[in-house]
């Protein structure tokens, strides 16, 4: 799963890896279209056993894109800053591939309650009923994560 890298003076354990993947706050999906042209959007996402999940509209680009081609890659930066005057940045990043995949009823529901806890953990009675009232309207994908990267500067 965990892949190495060109650059090993930054690459990171995979330990450490999923550690950032789990303290990051946003994520970038890429997808690719039926056009040859890829996409990238940033969205919200939580982890849980060696996946990620994420909620969207009914329809929508990456919608149509994943339905085309369910291969996706997933990436997160945080801790990030430039260091002028050395010429370089301050950074922790993790990219990983895997295949993305419309979750429904029960594992629907463990995929929003897992954003739930991890983006409104204070707000879990609030959480379940605003997930009842947007069930219809909400649509949940899990990333089978198959390799992963990290790397981290200064």
């Amino acid at each position: 799963m965990f892949r190495k890298m060109r650059r090993k003076d930054k690459q990171v354990t995979e330990k450490e890896a999923i550690e950032i993947l789990n303290a990051g706050e946003e994520g970038v999906l890429a997808t690719i279209g039926k056009d040859g042209y890829p996409y990238a959007v940033p969205l919200n996402y939580a982890c849980h056993e060696n996946s990620i999940f994420f909620h969207c509209a009914l329809s929508g680009h990456k919608i149509d894109n994943m339905d085309y081609n369910s291969k996706v890659s997933f990436c997160v930066v945080r801790d990030t800053g430039v260091i002028p005057e050395e010429f370089s940045t301050k950074f922790q990043s993790v990219v990983l591939f895997g295949t993305a995949q419309e979750v429904f009823d029960d594992e629907k529901k463990k995929g929003l309650m897992v954003l739930i806890k991890r983006l409104s953990g204070d707000y879990i009675a609030e959480g379940e009923k605003y997930i009842k009232n947007a069930w219809d309207k909400t649509r949940v994908f899990r990333i089978d994560i198959e390799h992963i990267t990290g790397k981290a500067g200064k």
